[in-house]
C-alpha cells in the first residue's frame, strides 16, 4: 500500500515542482486522497521534505495573526521566529494556549491549578519578550473531551480578532494533544466566512513543507522566549533542541541564504478542515491495531 502511495504521490508532485510558482499549495493535492491511516502517512513525511522545495514567505502573514498551541511553550518552538517577525511588521499577533499543561502534576506534588498557573506564567513571560499581550489561556484538562466547547471558545477569539492567518501544529505531529487541537482548530474554522492561512508547525516531528520562513533576525528573540519555559526546560533542553532544528532546516535554501529557518504546511481554510477530516476518518478503530 505504502509503494502504491509513494507511486502516485510522486507522480502528482512531480509536474507541479516546476510550476510552485502558480501553485503554492500544492500539497493539497497530493494529500486530498488520503488512503492511509496517519500512522503511515506521518512516517512519509521526509519522503515528501526531500522531494519538493519550499516557498519562502515573509511577514506579515496576514492583517491579524493567531498563534495556537495546545501546550505552554508550542507556540514559541514552533512558530517564535514567524510570531515575531509578524510583531516587527507592525501587523497584529496573539497566542492562545488550548490546554492546562498539568499533566503530571501529582508526582510532582502540585496541584492542578498550581502547576496551571506556573507554566501559563511562563507563556506570559515569553509574550513579554516580544511586546505582545498575555495568550488567551483555555485551560482544558483533557482535551478529546473538550473539543466543542474548546471549538467554540476559539471560534470566538478568531471571529474578535478577525484572524486571517492560524498557525497551529503539524496535523500529523506525534503528540495526540497536537493532533486533537488541530480537530479543534477545524471545528472552529468551520463557521468562519473569510479567507484564512493555515500553517502547521513543527514541534514533535518534521511536517511536510511547502513554505519556509528564514528567521535570522529574530533568533535571538525566539531563543529569550524558550529560555521562559523553566519548567520545560528542566525535561528538554528545547533551547538548544530548537535553535538545533531551525538549523537544520536552513538546508532548504542555498548555502549562504540563511541561518535558522522555520518550516510551515500552508493550506487555506477549506482544506485544511477537509484534511483535519480524512485524517480523522482514517483513524484506527479504538482497540485495533492498524494492519
Amino acid at each position: 500500500m505504502i509503494r502504491n502511495y509513494l507511486r502516485r504521490a510522486y507522480r502528482t508532485v512531480l509536474p507541479l515542482l516546476y510550476a510552485r510558482s502558480q501553485f503554492k499549495l500544492f500539497l493539497a493535492t497530493s494529500l486530498g486522497d488520503i488512503d492511509l491511516r496517519r500512522q503511515q502517512l506521518a512516517a512519509l513525511t521526509d519522503y515528501f521534505s526531500s522531494s519538493i522545495r519550499p516557498i519562502p514567505i515573509r511577514a506579515p502573514f496576514g492583517k491579524s495573526m493567531l498563534v495556537v498551541a495546545p501546550h505552554q511553550d508550542d507556540e514559541a518552538i514552533g512558530c517564535g521566529g514567524a510570531l515575531a517577525l509578524q510583531v516587527r511588521s507592525g501587523k497584529a499577533a496573539a497566542t492562545v494556549i488550548v490546554q492546562d499543561g498539568a499533566d503530571g502534576h501529582e508526582e510532582l506534588g502540585m496541584t492542578r491549578q498550581a502547576m496551571t498557573e506556573m507554566r501559563n506564567e511562563e507563556s506570559r513571560r515569553a509574550a513579554v519578550v516580544l511586546g505582545l499581550e498575555p495568550p488567551r489561556f483555555l485551560n482544558h484538562a483533557h482535551l478529546p473531551d473538550n473539543i466543542a466547547r474548546a471549538a467554540g471558545e476559539l471560534g470566538s477569539i478568531l471571529t474578535e480578532r478577525k484572524v486571517d492567518a492560524v498557525f497551529t501544529p503539524f496535523l500529523l505531529d506525534g503528540h495526540p494533544d497536537h493532533r486533537t487541537t488541530n480537530e479543534i482548530l477545524a471545528a472552529a474554522l468551520r463557521d468562519i466566512p473569510w479567507e484564512v492561512r493555515v500553517l502547521g508547525y513543527e514541534v514533535w516531528g518534521l511536517c511536510i513543507p511547502n513554505v519556509l520562513v528564514i528567521i535570522d533576525e529574530v533568533m535571538d528573540d525566539k531563543l529569550k522566549m524558550l529560555s521562559c519555559f523553566t519548567f520545560a526546560n528542566q525535561a528538554i533542553d528545547y533551547v538548544h533542541t530548537t535553535k538545533g532544528l531551525n538549523m537544520y532546516r536552513s538546508r532548504l535554501l542555498g548555502a549562504g541564504q540563511s541561518r535558522y529557518v522555520e518550516c510551515f504546511f500552508e493550506l487555506p481554510r477549506k482544506e485544511f478542515i477537509e484534511l483535519v477530516d480524512r485524517i480523522r476518518a482514517a483513524e484506527p478503530v479504538s482497540g485495533k491495531v492498524p494492519g
